[in-house]
Protein backbone atom coordinates (compact mmCIF):
# COMPACT_ATOMS: atom_id res chain seq x y z
CA UNK A 1 0.00 0.00 0.00
CA UNK A 2 2.78 2.60 0.92
CA UNK A 3 4.51 1.68 -2.74
CA UNK A 4 1.26 2.77 -4.39
CA UNK A 5 1.03 5.83 -2.47
CA UNK A 6 4.50 6.66 -3.17
CA UNK A 7 3.99 5.50 -6.70
CA UNK A 8 1.77 8.18 -7.08
CA UNK A 9 3.23 10.97 -5.27
CA UNK A 10 6.62 10.59 -6.88
CA UNK A 11 7.38 12.62 -10.01
CA UNK A 12 8.23 10.08 -13.00
CA UNK A 13 10.33 10.26 -15.92
CA UNK A 14 8.67 10.23 -19.19
CA UNK A 15 10.45 10.04 -22.74
CA UNK A 16 8.81 11.70 -25.36
CA UNK A 17 9.76 10.44 -28.92
CA UNK A 18 10.07 13.44 -31.22
CA UNK A 19 10.92 11.74 -34.44
CA UNK A 20 14.36 11.90 -36.43
CA UNK A 21 16.21 9.98 -33.04
CA UNK A 22 15.34 13.08 -30.40
CA UNK A 23 13.58 12.25 -27.27
CA UNK A 24 12.25 14.45 -25.05
CA UNK A 25 12.35 14.40 -21.30
CA UNK A 26 9.32 15.64 -18.54
CA UNK A 27 8.43 14.75 -15.03
CA UNK A 28 5.25 14.04 -15.11
CA UNK A 29 2.60 13.45 -11.76
CA UNK A 30 0.89 10.23 -11.30
CA UNK A 31 -2.50 11.36 -13.61
CA UNK A 32 -4.64 10.56 -11.11
CA UNK A 33 -3.13 13.45 -8.89
CA UNK A 34 -2.89 15.87 -12.48
CA UNK A 35 -6.81 14.93 -12.34
CA UNK A 36 -6.86 16.06 -8.92
CA UNK A 37 -4.86 19.57 -9.57
CA UNK A 38 -7.13 19.82 -12.71
CA UNK A 39 -10.07 19.62 -10.90
CA UNK A 40 -8.67 22.00 -8.19
CA UNK A 41 -7.96 24.69 -10.52
CA UNK A 42 -11.58 24.40 -12.13
CA UNK A 43 -12.97 24.34 -8.88
CA UNK A 44 -10.72 27.46 -7.49
CA UNK A 45 -11.36 29.84 -10.62
CA UNK A 46 -15.12 29.21 -10.34
CA UNK A 47 -15.06 30.51 -6.74
CA UNK A 48 -13.14 33.58 -8.21
CA UNK A 49 -15.11 33.94 -11.08
CA UNK A 50 -18.22 34.73 -8.68
CA UNK A 51 -16.33 36.72 -6.08
CA UNK A 52 -15.89 39.11 -9.10
CA UNK A 53 -19.21 39.21 -10.44
CA UNK A 54 -20.72 40.18 -6.71
CA UNK A 55 -17.83 42.69 -6.83
CA UNK A 56 -18.78 44.39 -9.67
CA UNK A 57 -22.86 43.99 -8.76
CA UNK A 58 -21.80 45.84 -5.83
CA UNK A 59 -19.60 48.36 -6.99
CA UNK A 60 -22.70 48.65 -9.20
CA UNK A 61 -25.40 49.51 -7.17
CA UNK A 62 -23.12 51.94 -4.68
CA UNK A 63 -22.45 53.88 -7.79
CA UNK A 64 -26.20 53.80 -8.17
CA UNK A 65 -26.99 55.13 -4.91
CA UNK A 66 -24.79 57.94 -4.88
CA UNK A 67 -26.41 59.12 -7.84
CA UNK A 68 -29.99 58.97 -6.97
CA UNK A 69 -30.69 62.35 -5.71
CA UNK A 70 -33.45 62.96 -2.55
CA UNK A 71 -35.54 65.72 -4.06
CA UNK A 72 -37.55 67.59 -1.27
CA UNK A 73 -41.44 68.22 -1.52
CA UNK A 74 -42.15 71.54 -2.68
CA UNK A 75 -44.96 73.18 -0.78
CA UNK A 76 -47.96 74.08 -2.78
CA UNK A 77 -48.43 78.08 -3.94
CA UNK A 78 -50.13 80.31 -1.66
CA UNK A 79 -53.37 80.97 -2.98
CA UNK A 80 -54.14 84.92 -2.55
CA UNK A 81 -57.64 86.35 -2.79
CA UNK A 82 -58.45 89.06 -5.39
CA UNK A 83 -61.69 91.63 -6.23
CA UNK A 84 -64.73 89.95 -5.43
CA UNK A 85 -63.46 87.22 -3.17
CA UNK A 86 -62.10 85.49 -6.60
CA UNK A 87 -59.13 82.57 -5.86
CA UNK A 88 -56.36 83.30 -8.16
CA UNK A 89 -55.03 79.41 -8.15
CA UNK A 90 -51.75 78.82 -10.39
CA UNK A 91 -52.50 76.29 -13.27
CA UNK A 92 -50.07 74.22 -11.72
CA UNK A 93 -51.62 73.42 -8.85
CA UNK A 94 -54.26 71.78 -10.67
CA UNK A 95 -53.03 67.71 -10.52
CA UNK A 96 -54.45 64.88 -12.34
CA UNK A 97 -58.11 64.41 -12.60
CA UNK A 98 -59.04 68.16 -10.95
CA UNK A 99 -59.93 71.07 -12.14
CA UNK A 100 -60.42 74.08 -10.69
CA UNK A 101 -63.21 75.62 -9.72
CA UNK A 102 -64.02 79.39 -8.65
CA UNK A 103 -67.00 81.11 -7.90
CA UNK A 104 -69.37 82.49 -10.26
CA UNK A 105 -72.82 83.50 -9.62
CA UNK A 106 -74.15 79.94 -9.90
CA UNK A 107 -71.98 78.79 -7.58
CA UNK A 108 -70.99 82.09 -4.96
CA UNK A 109 -69.51 80.02 -2.77
CA UNK A 110 -67.79 77.84 -4.35
CA UNK A 111 -63.84 77.70 -2.94
CA UNK A 112 -62.48 74.46 -3.68
CA UNK A 113 -61.00 71.91 -6.12
CA UNK A 114 -63.29 69.60 -7.13
CA UNK A 115 -62.25 66.36 -9.12
CA UNK A 116 -63.24 66.71 -12.79
CA UNK A 117 -60.27 65.97 -15.41
CA UNK A 118 -57.25 66.50 -16.16
CA UNK A 119 -55.95 70.16 -17.20
CA UNK A 120 -54.06 70.92 -20.45
CA UNK A 121 -50.61 70.27 -21.56
CA UNK A 122 -50.26 71.26 -24.95
CA UNK A 123 -50.43 74.44 -27.13
CA UNK A 124 -53.58 73.17 -28.26
CA UNK A 125 -56.24 71.78 -26.68
CA UNK A 126 -58.41 69.61 -28.28
CA UNK A 127 -59.60 72.45 -30.00
CA UNK A 128 -61.37 73.69 -26.89
CA UNK A 129 -61.64 77.11 -27.46
CA UNK A 130 -63.40 78.39 -24.26
CA UNK A 131 -60.08 79.53 -23.09
CA UNK A 132 -59.55 83.54 -23.65
CA UNK A 133 -57.30 86.05 -22.74
CA UNK A 134 -58.34 89.67 -21.43
CA UNK A 135 -55.46 92.34 -21.30
CA UNK A 136 -55.93 95.64 -19.30
CA UNK A 137 -53.61 98.16 -19.67
CA UNK A 138 -54.19 100.46 -17.34
CA UNK A 139 -53.65 97.58 -14.19
CA UNK A 140 -50.86 96.07 -16.53
CA UNK A 141 -52.81 92.40 -15.92
CA UNK A 142 -53.22 90.14 -18.26
CA UNK A 143 -56.21 87.29 -16.84
CA UNK A 144 -56.75 84.50 -18.79
CA UNK A 145 -60.51 83.36 -18.63
CA UNK A 146 -62.50 79.70 -19.73
CA UNK A 147 -65.66 80.89 -20.56
CA UNK A 148 -66.40 83.44 -17.73
CA UNK A 149 -64.79 82.08 -15.15
CA UNK A 150 -61.20 83.71 -14.33
CA UNK A 151 -58.17 80.99 -14.32
CA UNK A 152 -55.46 83.08 -13.46
CA UNK A 153 -53.81 86.75 -13.79
CA UNK A 154 -50.70 87.49 -14.66
CA UNK A 155 -48.77 90.92 -14.31
CA UNK A 156 -47.67 92.34 -17.36
CA UNK A 157 -45.89 95.75 -19.04
CA UNK A 158 -47.63 97.54 -22.02
CA UNK A 159 -46.87 99.84 -24.34
CA UNK A 160 -44.40 103.36 -23.59
CA UNK A 161 -47.32 105.35 -24.36
CA UNK A 162 -50.77 105.39 -23.60
CA UNK A 163 -53.87 105.10 -25.89
CA UNK A 164 -54.67 102.94 -29.00
CA UNK A 165 -51.60 102.70 -31.78
CA UNK A 166 -51.46 104.84 -34.99
CA UNK A 167 -48.65 104.47 -36.51
CA UNK A 168 -45.85 102.21 -36.60
CA UNK A 169 -43.18 102.84 -34.18
CA UNK A 170 -45.40 105.26 -31.88
CA UNK A 171 -44.67 102.52 -29.34
CA UNK A 172 -48.40 102.12 -28.27
CA UNK A 173 -50.14 98.46 -27.35
CA UNK A 174 -53.08 98.23 -29.88
CA UNK A 175 -56.67 98.02 -28.30
CA UNK A 176 -59.25 96.30 -29.55
CA UNK A 177 -60.64 91.83 -30.15
CA UNK A 178 -58.11 90.11 -31.53
CA UNK A 179 -57.00 86.26 -31.70
CA UNK A 180 -53.49 84.42 -31.67
CA UNK A 181 -52.67 83.89 -35.25
CA UNK A 182 -49.44 81.72 -34.21
CA UNK A 183 -47.36 80.60 -31.67
CA UNK A 184 -43.76 80.26 -31.85
CA UNK A 185 -40.91 80.03 -30.28
CA UNK A 186 -38.59 82.97 -29.60
CA UNK A 187 -35.67 81.42 -27.52
CA UNK A 188 -32.56 82.34 -29.32
CA UNK A 189 -34.37 85.89 -31.15
CA UNK A 190 -32.54 89.14 -30.18
CA UNK A 191 -33.39 92.69 -30.62
CA UNK A 192 -31.97 96.04 -30.26
CA UNK A 193 -34.29 98.47 -28.19
CA UNK A 194 -32.26 101.24 -29.84
CA UNK A 195 -30.27 102.32 -26.28
CA UNK A 196 -26.94 101.98 -27.08
CA UNK A 197 -26.70 98.11 -25.90
CA UNK A 198 -27.19 96.93 -29.04
CA UNK A 199 -28.83 93.36 -29.61
CA UNK A 200 -30.38 91.59 -26.38
CA UNK A 201 -30.28 87.70 -26.58
CA UNK A 202 -34.20 86.65 -24.92
CA UNK A 203 -35.64 89.82 -25.54
CA UNK A 204 -38.75 87.88 -26.23
CA UNK A 205 -38.29 85.32 -23.79
CA UNK A 206 -39.23 81.61 -24.51
CA UNK A 207 -42.26 82.60 -26.34
CA UNK A 208 -44.03 84.91 -28.95
CA UNK A 209 -48.04 84.57 -29.02
CA UNK A 210 -48.47 86.46 -32.22
CA UNK A 211 -51.88 88.69 -32.53
CA UNK A 212 -53.68 89.91 -35.53
CA UNK A 213 -53.82 93.62 -34.57
CA UNK A 214 -55.35 95.43 -37.32
CA UNK A 215 -52.87 94.58 -39.58
CA UNK A 216 -49.98 95.77 -37.24
CA UNK A 217 -47.34 93.75 -37.43
CA UNK A 218 -44.90 92.07 -35.04
CA UNK A 219 -47.55 92.80 -31.72
CA UNK A 220 -47.45 89.68 -29.79
CA UNK A 221 -47.80 88.29 -26.24
CA UNK A 222 -44.22 87.17 -25.02
CA UNK A 223 -41.25 86.81 -22.48
CA UNK A 224 -38.47 89.35 -21.48
CA UNK A 225 -35.11 89.43 -20.30
CA UNK A 226 -36.43 92.30 -17.77
CA UNK A 227 -39.35 90.64 -15.72
CA UNK A 228 -38.83 93.93 -13.55
CA UNK A 229 -40.40 96.01 -16.23
CA UNK A 230 -43.86 94.67 -15.69
CA UNK A 231 -46.14 96.42 -13.95
CA UNK A 232 -45.02 99.50 -16.34
CA UNK A 233 -45.02 101.34 -19.44
CA UNK A 234 -41.83 99.78 -20.75
CA UNK A 235 -42.79 97.94 -24.37
CA UNK A 236 -42.53 99.08 -27.89
CA UNK A 237 -46.38 98.19 -28.59
CA UNK A 238 -46.09 94.43 -27.28
CA UNK A 239 -47.38 92.46 -24.24
CA UNK A 240 -44.08 91.75 -21.95
CA UNK A 241 -44.57 88.59 -19.27
CA UNK A 242 -42.23 87.15 -17.16
CA UNK A 243 -40.35 83.95 -18.84
CA UNK A 244 -42.34 81.43 -16.61
CA UNK A 245 -45.85 83.11 -16.59
CA UNK A 246 -45.64 83.36 -20.83
CA UNK A 247 -44.68 79.06 -20.78
CA UNK A 248 -47.54 78.56 -18.20
CA UNK A 249 -49.99 80.60 -20.67
CA UNK A 250 -48.56 78.81 -23.61
CA UNK A 251 -49.73 75.51 -22.46
CA UNK A 252 -53.43 77.05 -22.89
CA UNK A 253 -53.06 79.47 -25.76
CA UNK A 254 -54.00 77.80 -29.61
CA UNK A 255 -54.34 79.07 -32.91
CA UNK A 256 -57.54 82.08 -33.33
CA UNK A 257 -57.64 82.07 -29.26
CA UNK A 258 -59.55 85.11 -28.64
CA UNK A 259 -57.73 88.49 -27.41
CA UNK A 260 -59.28 91.72 -25.75
CA UNK A 261 -56.91 94.55 -24.88
CA UNK A 262 -58.55 97.63 -23.28
CA UNK A 263 -57.48 100.48 -22.12
CA UNK A 264 -58.96 99.99 -18.76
Amino acid sequence: MNEIIKDIFTLKTVWIDQGGGKWKVKKRFHPIIRVALMLLCVFAGGIIYSNIGALKNHNAEAVTQNKTIVKAALPEPELKPVKDNTILIPLKVAKKTEEIILPSENNPDTDKIIKVKEPPKYSVINNDNSYRIVVSKSNYTLSLFKGNELVKEYSIAVGKNPGDKQRKGDNRTPVGNFKIVSIENASKWKHDFGDGKGKIAGAYGPWFLRLDAKGWKGIGIHGTHDPDSRGTMATEGCIRLSNEDVTELKQYAYKNMPVTISEN
